[in-house]
């Protein structure tokens, strides 16, 4: 196939800030409280992100970060992997690997579906939120929760620090 006569303006000029744009977001985020037993919120002002990534999995990798304000803890197992982050319809579907299922931390298993639930649903366009582990949902999750489950966010669990 010719391509015909290429001049300077055929080509594209970009110092790559077009394609790597970085963006600033305010976040509320859920972790565990000190006795495992339920969720304290944590606002991350200013965070810095690309906006090549969704807000959706930006969510899911603070958490995977953990806490980090006082009287607040880690949900996720740290070596846990983001498979996929996918919204539609106003679900966000979570796939993580296996690692996912081994729970370092003495937290409820609710703690840990409402934290990863409850952060995602502080977004606009979340309602509900599927978690599946290597694309699967036919899961038990700490022989307790069904994956197949569609969560919506649960205030139930959310508790005031002594500092509040």
């Amino acid at each position: 196939v010719a391509v015909g006569t290429m001049a300077a303006d055929t080509f594209i000029d970009n110092a790559g800030n077009e394609i790597n744009a970085y963006e600033k977001v305010n976040l509320r985020l859920y972790f565990a409280n000190e006795t495992g037993d339920g969720l304290v919120e944590e606002n991350r002002r200013n965070v810095v992100y690309s906006s090549n990534i969704s807000l959706e999995k930006l969510v899911v990798e603070q958490l995977l970060k953990g806490p980090m304000a006082q009287g607040a803890f880690p949900t996720i197992n740290p070596m846990t992997k983001i498979l996929s982050v996918n919204i539609k319809d106003g679900v966000c579907y979570v796939n993580f690997d296996e690692e996912f299922l081994n729970q370092p931390y003495n937290v409820s298993t609710d703690v840990t579906i409402y934290s990863i639930t409850n952060s995602l649903v502080e977004l606009p366009n979340v309602n509900k939120v599927q978690i599946s582990v290597s694309g699967e949902t036919d899961i038990l999750y700490r022989e307790n929760v069904s994956l197949n489950n569609v969560f919506e966010r649960n205030l139930d669990l959310i508790t005031t620090t002594e500092s509040e």
